[in-house]
């Protein structure tokens, strides 16, 4: 269970659980329905106890006990609270929404389900009801429908302000930032005590780049929260890190620390802010100020809450592959160019090249400001400027590993990757263990077709630097360029860990889960890396590829057109995807037209070779279907491939070949969203042809068995 559910949940369940009763009286009864923690356990504990209670009194008393013992993370307690409740009064929406709350919490999700939608047959009108299972909604990620049932819990309540908080999240959730606003200053302007929505709505500032507001907003969720925030003071951490502000952000890390001291999040982002200070104070030409040690654990034996899983800083990286240049590269600047370090630090790479103009302008030779500038232009992808500079001082140091490693880059976003191979491997000659000459390698062998040999040098670099975020995210890449979807995932989950604003990553992991069938998921990562910029090919192809999925050919053919011979590096890939939607179309021609471009460049490329043959077979041109298809397989089996194949045998009157293709197809494991629909056809053909065929006395006894 996150914290920021619980955040979430709770004024939901406690407006729930207290709303379906009448007036307290005086003594137990009062100091069990009050706001003090020892006087709710006491006061309900002695209404429990005492059996000449009337039983609408005891149930009262169960479901604060377990309201408090929830709030306490003590989960047993409070569903056994919850179900001595519902065992007096089995029809009682409180105690129903309170064991719902429980069992969601002990993530039973079908029985808090059960419980709710009870309560809601019991109480239609229950706002709270709703709103409860809004909340179990979120927890399963649907966020459809959560969405749905907050709207009609704000529909049956205008003014039930966790409502509208809930509703927001899912907003957040669907990168819809516009509504999420609007909804969260609905929820404050009704009730500016609620913690989390300001929390939320610093979410949806920090996405939007407002990083001030967002700042501002954790803040106040921090103040209003009785016990430590872990998910506020984690999410200001972090966006004070996008700020530069390393010192405020490692204050914030360590109170998470000071709760949490596993957090393994926490401990990375600290470690981040600590090197960026260091580094910066040495670029500055200050001496370092020591970072405190991170806390040790408190002495409390409480158990720590989950820290939140806070969506990415709105600010992006630079757009270059390889933007942050080799440590060790560029010396402390020395005077005249400090501002123009800053600026850097700042990611302000385009305000940063005037002064570093003027530098250069005064002394050509004038190797830091070179280095800077190096910096700035690939960081705003301008290779060719990068790489005369790089040039210019490769002259002064001809054999320096790291400026050949940039000069790599450099020249793969030129896209000329025979020159980026030649600086990769002279840097390694130069020194074997240079990590980032091997990511530039395996760039530039990933980029022309030769997956294995890129995860080979991605591996090297790994080996020799295990925090690079850039290898896990192009060797994710690689992966699926070799179809191996679920070992691209964990790349690009390790990448997001290394650094959370590496969109690419992100966008990539979006479509390897659309490729996977995910595709609920999969969109959520295409359209926050689409938020945070909206020319990112990696999620334009993702939001393509959706549309293809869903059956919507047509628009899926607009938004492949717009990408379409822009990116070398999966135009390939672009192709096939507008062959398919093309062939949903019935359009075989136009299909063809792409697959040829593709097979022109990769005559034995697996994917299009497939989709040819499907093409072939839709033009009845059976030979060369059968002929393509049978080379696809040769090099990668898949189960749509054979399905493809028996369908052009069966045309051709081959029934047993036919019979042999689709058992195949039965047989293999899903690797795609495109597999999973052959198979489940394959399955359907093998059930026709059973009843086709007749058994005899020859036919198998098994009942499950067919004559096939």
């Amino acid at each position: 269970m996150s914290t920021s559910f619980v955040r979430l949940m709770a004024p939901v369940a406690l407006t729930g659980l207290l709303c379906g009763f009448g007036p307290a009286r005086a003594g137990d009864l009062e100091d069990c329905s009050g706001p003090v923690p020892t006087k709710i356990e006491s006061g309900c504990a002695a209404i429990i106890a005492d059996q000449l209670r009337p039983a609408e009194d005891r149930l009262r008393a169960y479901v604060n006990r377990s309201r408090l013992f929830m709030g306490r993370s003590n989960l047993d307690a409070g569903l056994a609270d919850a179900e001595a409740a519902v065992e007096l009064n089995p029809k009682s929406v409180p105690a129903l929404l309170s064991r719902g709350f429980a069992r969601q919490r002990k993530a039973n999700f079908d029985g808090a389900l059960a419980d709710i939608n009870q309560a809601i047959e019991l109480d239609p009108k229950s706002a709270n009801a709703f709103a409860a299972r809004g909340g179990l909604k979120i927890d399963q990620k649907q966020w459809t429908d959560a969405a749905a049932d907050f709207s009609q819990a704000i529909s049956l309540r205008q003014d039930y302000a966790p409502a509208y908080v809930g509703r927001a999240r899912t907003y957040v959730e669907t990168s819809q930032l516009d509504q999420a606003m609007s909804d969260l200053n609905t929820a404050i302007s009704i009730n500016a005590s609620l913690p989390n929505a300001f929390f939320w709505r610093g979410q949806v500032y920090r996405r939007k780049g407002e990083l001030d507001h967002a700042i501002e907003d954790f803040s106040r969720a921090i103040a209003q929260t009785p016990q430590p925030d872990r998910g506020s003071y984690f999410a200001r951490g972090q966006v004070f890190s996008s700020k530069g502000d390393y010192a405020r952000a490692i204050a914030d890390f360590d109170k998470v620390l000071s709760i949490a001291p596993n957090d393994q999040f926490a401990q990375q982002q600290r470690q981040a802010a600590v090197a960026m200070q260091a580094e910066l104070a040495k670029v500055q030409g200050a001496p370092a100020m020591a970072a405190p040690a991170a806390p040790a654990a408190p002495a409390v034996s409480a158990a720590p809450k989950q820290v939140v899983a806070a969506p990415p800083p709105a600010l992006p990286s630079g757009t270059a592959p390889m933007a942050i240049i080799p440590k060790g590269t560029f010396p402390a600047a020395p005077a005249g160019l400090s501002e123009a370090t800053q600026l850097l630090q700042q990611k302000k790479y385009a305000e940063a090249l005037p002064r570093l103009n003027t530098v250069l302008d005064g002394n050509p030779r004038n190797e830091t400001a070179l280095k800077l500038r190096v910096a700035a232009n690939l960081s705003l992808s301008r290779f060719a400027e990068a790489r005369t500079d790089i040039d210019a001082l490769l002259r002064m140091k001809p054999n320096d590993s790291p400026l050949l490693a940039s000069r790599a880059i450099a020249s793969i976003g030129m896209k000329q990757f025979d020159q980026a191979m030649i600086d990769a491997n002279q840097a390694l000659s130069a020194n074997p263990n240079n990590a980032v000459a091997y990511v530039g390698r395996g760039m530039a062998t990933r980029l022309t077709g030769k997956f294995k040999d890129a995860i080979a040098d991605f591996d090297r670099a790994i080996a020799l630097n295990d925090k690079d975020y850039m290898a896990y995210s192009e060797r994710g890449q690689a992966y699926m360029g070799l179809n191996q979807f679920d070992k691209a995932v964990v790349d690009f989950d390790r990448s997001l860990v290394l650094n959370p604003v590496n969109d690419t990553a992100r966008a990539s992991r979006g479509l390897v889960l659309l490729l996977k069938g995910n595709n609920a998921e999969g969109l959520v990562d295409v359209k926050n890396a689409l938020d945070r910029n909206p020319n990112n090919q990696v999620a334009e192809l993702g939001q393509g590829l959706a549309m293809l999925i869903s059956g919507q050919y047509d628009r899926a053919i607009v938004a492949l057109d717009h990408i379409v011979g822009t990116a070398p590096a999966f135009d390939g890939f672009v192709r096939t995807l507008r062959a398919r939607a093309y062939l949903g179309k019935k359009d075989a021609a136009g299909a063809m037209t792409d697959l040829d471009l593709v097979l022109g460049t990769r005559p034995n490329d697996p994917d299009a070779l497939g989709l040819r043959g499907i093409a072939f077979t839709s033009m009845k041109q059976y030979d060369k279907a059968l002929d393509d298809l049978g080379k696809a397989i040769a090099q990668r089996p898949s189960i749509e491939r054979y399905f493809a194949r028996a369908m052009a045998y069966e045309a051709k009157g081959d029934p047993d070949k036919a019979t042999s293709d689709y058992r195949s197809a039965t047989q293999l494991t899903p690797t795609s969203v495109f597999d999973i629909a052959a198979q489940n056809q394959a399955k359907l053909k093998i059930q026709q042809l059973s009843k086709r065929i007749p058994c005899g006395n020859s036919g198998k006894a098994d009942k499950d068995d067919t004559c096939l």
